[in-house]
């Protein structure tokens, strides 16, 4: 049975997978910033969730001390900003 997303998550996961695309490796302190989490914790479940439920290839670099997107898996960005106006 497929779980219900509420919308700001799903605006959430948009701006996190937006930002990760455009920034490459970015630290866990950017993204919490550049897509306004409140905690880290909720990032964190965010990019489990995006893993587990789209199959997103997300992975964290020790070396370079940033995520970095591989692909999206099955969540379609969607661009917010262009769809407003």
């Amino acid at each position: 049975m497929a779980r219900s997303i509420s919308s700001e998550r799903i605006k959430r996961l948009n701006s996190l997978l937006k930002v990760m695309r455009e920034c490459g490796y970015v630290s866990r302190d950017e993204l919490i910033e550049k897509c306004g989490y409140v905690s880290s914790r909720t990032l964190e479940s965010d990019i489990r969730f995006m893993k587990e439920a789209f199959g997103a290839k997300i992975h964290y670099s020790r070396s370079r001390k940033g995520y970095v997107l591989e692909n999206t898996g099955e969540f379609i960005l969607y661009d917010i900003e262009r769809s407003q106006n």
